[in-house]
């Protein structure tokens, strides 16, 4: 399946604690409710309710350690994916950030110098097998690491918990060990 649609590309290093602003750790971990504020302390532009959900994303582009220097609360994944983000590109990402995206599902793909190709409001399309990545505003591109089945699969399921609650009722849970 390949996704397309625009993309957000960060200027700075993109910190998980101005992703999600401390007055908004406690929230409950909600999709629509964690997309309200969430990128608010990484642009002004932003600093409003839904403004990054409004603006219409589909794809982060960022560079090195991407939602790293913070919590690891997941509040961050849920946000962008209540905000429409299908996937993050970004040079390296941030561990516990990234454990968070596979169980939810939101691909975090790494490939160097991403940020190099794209401007905030291209359009790019991704193919999740095969790591391609292609700037349609401006015709060019990048390989990836594709989307490992694992993911693919937790994402299909709509996250980690989903995915284990599908393998036990399928019976097949012995399968992942």
């Amino acid at each position: 399946m390949i996704i397309r649609g625009k993309a957000w590309v960060s200027d700075n290093y993109v910190m998980s604690y101005d992703m999600v602003l401390q007055k908004d750790w406690t929230s409950p971990i909600n999709k629509e409710e964690n997309a309200k504020w969430i990128m608010a302390g990484v642009s002004e532009e932003f600093n409003q309710e839904g403004a990054f959900r409004d603006a219409g994303y589909t794809f982060i582009v960022a560079r090195h350690n991407f939602a790293g220097g913070g919590k690891s609360i997941e509040h961050c994944v849920t946000g962008l994916m209540g905000a429409g983000i299908k996937a993050v590109f970004a040079d390296s990402f941030a561990r516990l950030q990234f454990r968070n995206a596979i169980n939810y599902g939101l691909p975090f793909i790494t490939c160097k110098d991403i940020a190099d190709i794209a401007r905030t409001g291209d359009e790019l399309e991704f193919n999740p097998s095969t790591g391609e990545i292609k700037n349609l505003s401006n015709g060019q591109s990048k390989i990836s690491v594709p989307v490992s089945p694992f993911v693919a699969e937790v994402a299909e399921a709509g996250g980690i918990m989903d995915f284990i609650r599908k393998r036990i009722a399928e019976g097949t849970v012995d399968e992942l060990r």
